[in-house]
Parts: structure tokens; C-alpha cells; sequence
């Protein structure tokens, strides 16, 4: 009999541990999108949040309005939108990057509006709008009637990086008697205007010239716009380096979080 319990004991455990097996086999890990986005399928507001389809669903977006001037676009291919970034080894856990949440009431928090019409999403809170081309996914950021951010290619990721790829706009369209220049990065040593240039967005505790010291991922330009990546992430910033009247801004990380 005890023998007769000890077989019937292995069998339970053994029919348990397959059942769980097979569970976990059934059930497989999403693999995270990688890839350009190529089609907008919708955008709805809810407030000051409007909540984006890409590429048949298989991407999801987000735009939250702060400020008249101020929006957060976010395309988190796990559909999770974390509050704050990632913290990576080195920084302490409660590091953030924001100087307030995006709750926070010191932020007016602007109700948006979206209209389609020819193939254009519109994406608007009275001051600053942003359109989308439904068949390329390019994004242009308009500041009242002046265009001042245009992507040129759209948004890519890969497993361990984004780029967003944006047009640099000559003097006739810029703020300036010359192209549009660019500026950040933090302490570029030797270094202040960037345009022409490719920055890394790296500690490499280097202090001698070119090196950087401090970096930050925020740039700004002379056609009335600045980029704050909320990344603890490394990054290169490419503005016309390598290819004239292109910009790439890269992190090495699947989600795209910034701050304009």
C-alpha cells in the first residue's frame, strides 16, 4: 500500500509538472515590434491624450499635451507608456528625468482635438499642432501657422535602438540668417554648435577636446523647437554629418519617449 502511494505521489507530480509545461509552451512571449512605422490607422483624444494606431494595430502611440508649447510623444511597442524611463546601472533607482509628472498640476494640460481629412491626421490644442500622413506615418510639428519640425523618414526601431529621422530647414524657412543650427547635448568639451556635426550622447569622462564629460539628451534649434529624450540610455546625435540637410537622433533602446 505504501508503495501504491509513493507511485500514485510521482504520478500526481509528474502529470503536474507536464500540465505546467505545457501551459507555459501554450502561451508564448510577444516579441516586441521592430521596424519603421509605415501606415497610421487612428488617433483618439481623451483630454489632453490622444492615443495612436500604427502599421494595423501592431504599434501603439501616444501624444500628451503638457503646455500650449509643450507635448510628450511616446510609441512603446510593449503598449506599457512607463511614467519615467528606465533606470540603468550607475543612477540611483529613484532618478528622473522629468522635473514633474505629467499629473502634475503645474502643468495646464491643454483638451487636444484630432481631424482627418486627405489622408492627414490633425492633432491639435488651438496652438501647437501636429499632423500625421496616414500612408507614410510622417510626423510634422507646427508651432500656430509656422512648420517648425518635419521628419523626413519615419520613426524606426530596432530591438536595441530608435531614430527619428528629421529635415534640417534652410535659412529661408528658419529663425536665422543661416540654416537651421543646433545646440545641447550637455558638455560637448569644445564644442557648441553642432550643425554639421554627429554628438554623442555618452559619458566618456573625457575632458580634453571633443570629448564629453556630461552628457544630456536635450538639443535645441534655431527654427523654434527642443527635443528632451526621456532616456538614461547612450545616443548619437547626427545633425548633417552624415548626410547634408539630415538629422538622426538614436538611443539605444526599443521605445521612443520624448519631450518637445
Amino acid at each position: 500500500m505504501k508503495k501504491f502511494k509513493q507511485i500514485s505521489s510521482m504520478l500526481l507530480a509528474s502529470a503536474m509538472m507536464l500540465s505546467t509545461i505545457s501551459a507555459y509552451i501554450a502561451t508564448p512571449v510577444k516579441a516586441a515590434f521592430t521596424g519603421s512605422l509605415t501606415t497610421v490607422d487612428s488617433a483618439t483624444a481623451n483630454g489632453n491624450v490622444v492615443e495612436i494606431s500604427f502599421n494595423d494595430g501592431a504599434v501603439k502611440g501616444r501624444i500628451t499635451f503638457l503646455e500650449d508649447n509643450i507635448f510628450r510623444y511616446n510609441v512603446d511597442p510593449s503598449g506599457e507608456f512607463g511614467e519615467y524611463a528606465d533606470v540603468r546601472g550607475g543612477y540611483p533607482d529613484t532618478a528622473k528625468i522629468q522635473a514633474q509628472p505629467d499629473d502634475s498640476d503645474r502643468y495646464s494640460r491643454p483638451t487636444a482635438t484630432v481631424n482627418e481629412a486627405d489622408g492627414i491626421i490633425r492633432i491639435t490644442n488651438g496652438t501647437t499642432t501636429i499632423l500625421f500622413d496616414k500612408d507614410t506615418a510622417l510626423m510634422t510639428v507646427k508651432y500656430g501657422d509656422k512648420t517648425v519640425m518635419e521628419e523626413s523618414a519615419a520613426l524606426a526601431l530596432s530591438a536595441s535602438s530608435t531614430v527619428q529621422t528629421l529635415v534640417q530647414h534652410d535659412a529661408s524657412e528658419s529663425n536665422s540668417n543661416l540654416d537651421e543650427q543646433y545646440f545641447g547635448g550637455g558638455t560637448q568639451n569644445g564644442r557648441f554648435v553642432h550643425t554639421g556635426e554627429s554628438i554623442n550622447i555618452a559619458n566618456e569622462s573625457k575632458w580634453v577636446d571633443g570629448g564629453v564629460s556630461s552628457p544630456n539628451p536635450f538639443y535645441y534649434t534655431t527654427n523654434g523647437y527642443g527635443v528632451l529624450r526621456n532616456t538614461y540610455r547612450d545616443g548619437v546625435y547626427d545633425f548633417g554629418s552624415t548626410l547634408d540637410g539630415t538629422v538622426t537622433a538614436t538611443h539605444n533602446e526599443n521605445e521612443f519617449d520624448a519631450y518637445y
